[in-house]
Order: C-alpha cells, then structure tokens, then sequence
C-alpha cells in the first residue's frame, strides 16, 4: 500500500538522475530572477497602480521552455495525460465547490459578471498554474537533486522556495518591509506548502505537469469567482 501511494513514474526518477551541478546552478540563477522580476512588478503595482504580472509570468514561462531541448525535462510529457488530467481535474472540482462556491452561494455573495470569470480561467490556469508549475515543478525542483542527493530532501528544500516565491510580489505590491509581511507569510505558507506536496505528488506520479498545472489553476481560481 505504502508503494502504491510513493509511487513515482519510471521516466521522472530517470530524469533526476540526468541532471547534474550545472543544471542545480542554472536553476537556482532561474529562482534568483524570479524574485526579482516579482518585486519589481509588485514595486511597480504599488507605485503606479499597474499590474504587469502577466508579461512577466510568460517572459518568465518562455525561458525554461527555450532553454530545454527536451521538454520531457520540465514535464513536458504525454505519458499518462489522460489520467492525470482526470484525477486533478476531479481533486480540483471537489475543492472549488467546497472550498469556495457552495459556501459563497449559501452566504449570498455575488458572482462575478461571465465576462469575467473567463477571463480569470484564463488567468488562474494558464498565466498562474501553468506558468508555475513550467518554472517550479517543471524547472527548478527537478534540478535541485544534484545538490541534495535526496529526492524527499529535494521535495522539502523545493517546497521552501517555492513558498518564499510568493514573498516579493506581496511584499512589494502592499509597500511593506520583509518583517511588515511576515506575519502574513506565516499565516499562508503552510497551506502553500502543502499545495507544494500535492502539486508535486501529481508531477512524480504521473510524469507530466499538466496534471498540477490543472489543478493549481482550480485552486487559485477561487479568487475569481465572487465579487
């Protein structure tokens, strides 16, 4: 039983092995202009009140996917598409119900115009879920094995980046300093982390991202609903 929930597809444990210090190197330099790029979009959304998070999250999408010859390295795979796609999907749609439409529905909260809400579909699974499961689960997790040498070390050192990924872009877009934030990083970092394992969970067993990228979008897509 234990095997049967570990389970990892046999390609995804073939590409670790594949990486070396280089690739650990380029990902981490890759993590570095992340941080970046999110502080000063969110500077620039506290400072003139524009958001550029979207130009940003497909520059930041189109590098991994230029600079990898082989896109099965950043999961970029039709190996079980299908059923990926369906358990997502499926884990997705139970916690939007529960999370965010049957509670707002009971508590009268007004729906968004449909205009909107697709355009937010748009945002939430394409610009966000896919871009970040591309850049993290597809790029820089995976490339951190080099240096870890441990595959559940590497999940748990990953699950850290990818939670302070976050920090910039709040930070900046409220004009707080880092300890003005922390309280609220603390408050929502054990639900991303968690989400982290999932996300990840789906990756390794299945061998594609399309399945956490799916469900990543369900996921933040329960900001877009309600007014």
């Amino acid at each position: 039983m234990k095997e049967k929930i570990l389970y990892a597809d046999p390609r995804y444990r073939e590409v670790l092995l594949d990486f070396t210090m280089t690739d650990t190197l380029i990902a981490l330099g890759y993590y570095a202009l992340i941080l970046i790029v999110y502080y000063v979009t969110g500077s620039l959304m506290a400072n003139t009140g524009k958001y550029y998070g979207v130009p940003a999250s497909i520059l930041l999408m189109l590098i991994p996917l230029l600079i990898c010859r082989r896109r099965s390295t950043i999961g970029f795979s039709r190996r079980n598409l299908k059923r990926s796609l369906i358990v997502s999907s499926t884990i997705g749609i139970l916690f939007l119900l529960t999370s965010t439409v049957i509670p707002g529905l009971a508590m009268g909260e007004k729906l968004l115009p449909l205009k909107e809400i697709v355009s937010n579909l748009f945002y939430y699974f394409i610009i966000i879920g896919l871009s970040e499961e591309i850049s993290f689960r597809g790029f820089i997790q995976p490339r951190l094995y080099p240096l870890v040498k441990r595959e559940w070390l590497m999940i748990l050192v990953g699950g850290v980046l990818f939670v302070f990924m976050h920090y910039p872009f709040q930070m900046a877009a409220r004009s707080m300093s880092f300890t003005e934030y922390w309280p609220q990083f603390a408050a929502d970092a054990p639900f991303q982390f968690l989400w982290h394992l999932v996300f990840t969970g789906l990756y390794r067993r299945y061998g594609n991202i399309f399945g956490s990228a799916v469900l990543h979008g369900f996921v933040d897509m329960s900001m877009g609903i309600f007014a």
